[in-house]
Order: structure tokens, then sequence, then C-alpha cells
């Protein structure tokens, strides 16, 4: 997983963050937390029993907190891409952890927000709200959404 993670730094911001001195993305305690936060649930997304990608869903949405969750990382290999193997690994989630959601993508990932939009039109129920929020020095564009109604 640790050089999956790799690949999904740079896939994400390569040409504008920078290598580690030892060729890595980011520090060794940053990689551990990504695993190990507290309210995160982990996915492998595998095709053929071969790994292609990991999700991990949050219990605790970023901007709109308790009581909604988001998908914070999500990453599908290209080699897996435009296969159906993101759509198929997003609508196990969304029909896994039924209610409110937040995604978030960067401004800068065209891609993925024509991924995430596509996918969350048909999945969603009773409609989407998107807004462009900031976190610190990055811009993302944010959807909140619905995938059922939670049984009380």
């Amino acid at each position: 997983m640790r050089h999956l993670v790799q690949l999904y730094l740079y896939d994400l911001g390569g040409d504008r963050w920078g290598v580690e001195a030892d060729g890595t993305f980011g520090s060794r305690a940053w990689h551990r937390r990504f695993w190990t936060r507290r309210g995160q649930h982990h996915f492998v997304i595998r095709v053929d029993g071969r790994l292609a990608g990991f999700a991990l869903v949050a219990d605790r949405a970023h901007f709109a907190g308790h009581g909604v969750r988001e998908i914070s990382e999500f990453f599908v290999l290209r080699k897996y891409r435009r296969r159906g193997v993101g759509t198929r690994a997003a609508r196990v989630l969304f029909a896994r952890f039924l209610g409110r959601w937040e995604l978030a993508e960067l401004t800068w990932n065209v891609a993925a927000r024509r991924f995430w939009r596509h996918l969350i039109r048909r999945c969603a129920v009773d409609g989407v709200v998107e807004r462009r929020r900031r976190h610190g020095d990055l811009s993302f564009f944010v959807q909140h959404f619905a995938t059922a109604r939670e049984e009380p």
C-alpha cells in the first residue's frame, strides 16, 4: 500500500508538489497517519486478485462535520481507469454507507471532478449541492448529497 500511496500522490499533484530527498512524496509519518486515523474505513480495490487502487471513507466529513461521511481518498491505477473499476468501487461504498455524503476534488483535478460529478448525479437522491471551498492553500469543489436515507 505504501507504494500505491506514492503513485496516488504523484498522480494527484506530482507536478505541483516537491519530492523528498529520498525520491518520495510526503513524510513516512504522514503515510502512517494516512492509514491509522480513527473514524476511517480503509478499502483495497482489486481486479482479478491484483491491487488496482484504494479508498478511504471518513465517518466525519472535512467541511460538513458530523453526520456526513466523505470519501477522503480514492485512487485507481491508470491501467484500470475507464474500465468501470472506479465506478463499481464507489457504488459499493455508497451502498454500504447509506446517508449523507461530502466529496471534494482539488480544483486542478479536472478528470476527478468529471468522474465524480457524473457518478454522483446517478447515485444521489434529492439532488446535489456543489460549493467551492478552500483549505489552507488548496482550493476544492465540494459536493454534498445523499445516496439514500438512513433507517431511524
